[in-house]
């Protein structure tokens, strides 16, 4: 008997190759933590990467002065999916609103979009009219908006889903410069401001 229980209180003594078997209990825990870390990273990067995006083609509306055509929305566009660098397609809408004071209530000047959005109207600004600034008398808000789809790298750690970003900034010089032409021709005809 006293073999036996000698035995096993070497075996309980002993400390040889403990750090295996903990590092056997410990690693999975580690991975799980580590792809965990990496997802959410990946998801705010992806949400940071959009919203960037956003103000950036919209600084770059504020301070444009000639016509906003198809060609250059298309531009545009191309900026928004580069500088998103998404596997997905993304989205852009790009809309010019004012205030009318007479009636207190945001107006939609002209609206044009790339990928899935539908053109900004008067019914579908009331979704985004809490997030629009002051505006005030006789100028305009340029309002950029962009869109992702994102699905998580590894499994599902995160639901895929779409992230959507606004931007809305004044023209820096005056409110009739932000005009859309549908002819790149610069026809004031054709012109919407």
């Amino acid at each position: 008997m006293s073999k036996i229980t000698n035995f096993f209180r070497r075996f309980r003594d002993d400390e040889g190759g403990s750090m295996v078997i903990e590092s056997l209990f410990v690693l999975p825990a580690l991975l799980f933590a580590y792809f965990g870390t990496y997802v959410y990273f990946d998801g705010f990067r992806s949400s940071s990467q959009l919203s960037k995006a956003a103000y950036t083609i919209a600084d770059q509306l504020g301070r444009e002065t000639g016509y906003i055509t198809p060609n250059y929305l298309d531009s545009l566009y191309s900026l928004n999916e580069l500088l998103t660098a998404s596997p997905y397609e993304t989205s852009l809408r790009v809309s010019v609103v004012d205030y009318d004071y007479d009636n207190n209530d945001y107006r939609v000047r002209w609206s044009r979009r790339r990928g899935d959005y539908t053109k900004l109207t008067a019914t579908s600004l009331e979704t985004i009219k809490a997030q629009l600034p002051l505006i005030p008398r006789n100028e305009v808000v340029i309002v950029v908006e962009n869109m992702m789809y994102y699905e998580a790298p590894y499994g599902n750690w995160l639901p895929s889903q779409t992230f959507s970003e606004m931007a809305a900034v004044r023209p820096r010089f005056n409110s009739s410069q932000v005009c859309w032409n549908s002819q790149e021709n610069g026809d004031t005809s054709t012109q919407t401001c």
